[in-house]
């Protein structure tokens, strides 16, 4: 069964099944040419025979002497001349001919061709004035030669056949050789290395192994990123919480001799498990990119306005606008709320001095730019910090809060609504995200 199911069994039959196919119609047209070729060639002999006895004949002359010479006896030709008054007229040995041909059977698309036995005649009558012609031609010598070179073309043809099977066997195989090589290199293709080798030919096999190298590569980033996900938010989990115990086994030991460590305790234990409770949240809110459910027109601009003024009640930064009015955009609002939210935090933890220019235009995009004047970003690290739970080196100290997660957050958001985000240096210092959002 295995066998009958390789692609280069299967390849072959079909090819060959369509090769025979061929061959059947062009002998089915050449059986048909041939007959017609017969049929004409002896219609035309037995016409010229007609002309020449209407062009030498008269109504005195005498037919038992004339009749032998219009045909020729060892050709197999015979012709018998019937006259007004009864008297007929045959050539040698055509009286024989004309009895068995009465016993003969004809075809009802060829009515001239008369079959007797094994023999085969071509039969015609016509009359010339009140003279009756009728006129037979052997034509057993022109179909013996064209029924050999039908039998030599259908030799031909089988033998092609074969030498064609054997070809097509042997093409398909080194093609199917590519496909098997593939299929062995998938089963030892290992998790972290390794690639499909990319034959040259044919396009489509060549197309297919570098698209599957193309996303072979993509899953084992794909890997890495949550091998280190999981590895940043072990982390990110496992020292709040060392924290969190380290005060409860505090309270425990020392709250009966020394009361005052309770309350700095419990302070302690409850902005940690805050800082728990938020990267939850932002885990849950990764998770959930990807519904796209709910969507509605949400006036942009205003959106962006309310999130500044809500910013500025409680933070003494100064922020600067400059938004265009009435921008609209299909979206989920708590989505565009993540984005504003998130791209200002970034701005406020890692610029502590300094302005906050928020932008948002609208063209034939939508562009939403959030520019502060902190630290920066170095080049090496711009592609890195829309990663999950990365930070950048300067962020790794107790002075800057925070997960790791927003800037994931705002990357995931984004690219749900196919949109973009870009970020670059702003001058003097400091850097510039730029969120692009296509028009709905």
């Amino acid at each position: 069964m295995k066998t009958k199911q390789t692609a280069k069994r299967q390849l072959t039959v079909r090819f060959m099944g369509l090769f025979a196919l061929i061959l059947l119609l062009m002998n089915i047209v050449f059986v048909g040419i041939s007959i017609a070729f017969v049929y004409d060639y002896i219609s035309d002999r037995s016409e010229h025979i007609f002309e020449t006895i209407e062009k030498g004949a008269s109504s005195e002359q005498n037919w038992a002497n004339l009749v032998d010479r219009y045909v020729i006896e060892d050709e197999g030709e015979a012709l018998r001349v019937r006259l007004p008054h009864g008297e007929t007229y045959y050539s040698e040995d055509a009286a024989e001919k004309f009895a068995d041909l009465a016993k003969g059977r004809s075809i009802p698309f060829l009515e001239h061709l008369v079959f007797i036995d094994d023999d085969r005649y071509y039969y015609e009558e016509k009359e010339m004035g009140d003279v009756q012609l009728a006129l037979i031609i052997d034509s057993e010598a022109i179909t013996d030669i064209v029924t050999s070179l039908l039998i030599v073309n259908l030799l031909l043809n089988l033998t092609g056949l074969i030498i064609g099977a054997l070809l097509i066997y042997w093409m398909v195989g080194r093609w199917s050789q590519k496909l098997a090589k593939m299929s062995t290199e998938l089963n030892q293709l290992d998790e972290n290395q390794g690639f499909l080798t990319v034959p040259e030919d044919p396009k489509e096999i060549y197309q297919v192994a570098t698209a599957f190298n193309a996303l072979l590569e993509k899953q084992r980033e794909a890997i890495e990123r949550e091998k280190q996900f999981v590895s940043d938010a072990s982390h990110e989990l496992r020292t709040p919480i060392a924290a969190i115990r380290g005060h409860v086994n505090l309270i425990q030991r020392r709250s009966d001799a020394h009361p005052e460590v309770i309350p700095q305790s419990l302070a302690f234990i409850d902005k940690e498990s805050k800082r728990i409770e938020q990267l939850s949240e932002q885990l849950l809110t990764l998770s959930r990119t990807e519904n796209k459910k709910q969507l509605e027109n949400i006036d942009f601009s205003s959106l962006v306005a309310q999130e500044i003024e809500q910013l500025r009640a409680v933070n003494e930064r100064e922020i600067n606008l400059q938004i265009q009015p009435d921008v609209h955009f299909k979206a989920r609002a708590s989505d565009l709320q993540q984005i504003i939210q998130n791209l200002l935090e970034n701005a406020l933890k890692y610029a502590p001095t300094g302005e906050i220019n928020v932008s948002l235009q609208e063209d034939e995009v939508i562009y939403l730019q959030v520019a502060d004047q902190g630290i920066g970003i170095a080049d090496d690290k711009k592609g890195k910090i829309f990663e999950r739970l990365y930070r950048i080196d300067q962020s790794r100290t107790s002075e800057v809060n925070g997960s790791g997660i927003g800037l994931a957050i705002v990357k995931a958001l984004v690219t749900k609504y196919g949109g973009s985000i870009y970020v670059e240096d702003n001058q003097p210092k400091g850097t510039i995200f730029t969120v692009i959002l296509p028009k709905k």
